[in-house]
């Protein structure tokens, strides 16, 4: 440990625990490089875009991951009043957030290309994620940003099963193409867990990928959903529906509509 932590100010009473984060970052090295940001040619005259990004890292160093949800950014940050606003209606955080992401990037590739630690707001998210930077070009820190769970397979015959551990795979690879190693992870608790117990403490993964496969004479519906990892909620959902035989061809059919999906909602984040 850095001989600086042991004298910074920010130390409590408490111990370390109070000064060093799970993931090894003090929160006064956190505010120190936000401070460094905010007073940036990128940020220094973007009062809202300053103003949401100052929001989102004071809530993740506190804990409160729950009060980062689209209304709540709305009420608290745009001064969006709490009983008229609908962000359905108006877009406002979506926007913002889509800004402050471009900001990020410009600062990044420019006045704090130096960096040591970084933030950074994955898509279809609006949790922050603090990395410390290692010189090598990414966009994204170490850790990834999907996890993946096996579909749980709710159908008993031998040929089913058999099915659903081809879709598996299949669904692996479908979702490798289209995100790239960078992004997609699998993790490997029983589907049945609940989605915080296999997402490890402090990694980077914004949301979890589950889901289940159940039939109905030859009527085949698989069932997928995103749960944001940070909230335990479900941030997507979607169903697709296939006759029988079960294929290969399925299969590929299958995982090519549920990534094509995944996608669509991601790039709409």
């Amino acid at each position: 440990m850095p001989p600086a932590l042991l004298s910074s100010p920010a130390h409590t009473a408490s111990g370390l625990a109070a000064s060093v984060r799970a993931d090894g970052f003090a929160p006064a090295d956190v505010r120190q490089a936000l401070a460094q940001l905010l007073a940036s040619k990128e940020f220094c005259k973007a009062q809202r875009t300053s103003r949401l990004i100052r929001f989102l890292i004071e809530k993740e160093l506190a804990g409160e991951v729950n009060e980062t949800g689209e209304y709540a950014i709305g009420v608290e940050v745009f001064d969006r009043d709490p009983l008229a606003y609908s962000t359905a209606e108006d877009p406002i955080v979506r926007v913002q957030v889509g800004r402050l992401r471009d900001r990020l990037k410009a600062y990044y590739a420019t006045s704090g290309a130096k960096a040591e630690l970084r933030f950074s707001i994955p898509i279809g998210s609006y949790m922050p994620i603090i990395s410390r930077h290692d010189g090598a070009e990414s966009q994204y820190p170490r850790a990834h940003l999907l996890g993946v769970a096996p579909l749980t397979n709710f159908i008993v015959d031998d040929r089913g099963v058999a099915f659903v551990q081809g879709l598996n795979e299949e669904l692996s690879h479908q979702l490798f193409k289209a995100f790239g190693q960078k992004i997609v992870s699998h993790t490997f608790a029983p589907p049945h867990a609940a989605p915080m117990a296999r997402v490890p403490a402090r990694t980077a993964v914004s949301h979890v990928l589950e889901g289940s496969v159940r039939a109905n004479g030859d009527l085949v519906r698989t069932s997928v959903r995103l749960v944001d990892a940070a909230a335990g909620c479900i941030a997507w959902s979607e169903q697709f529906d296939r006759r029988i035989p079960f294929s290969i061809d399925l299969q590929e059919e299958l995982a090519v509509a549920v990534c094509s999906a995944l996608k669509l909602y991601f790039e709409q984040g």
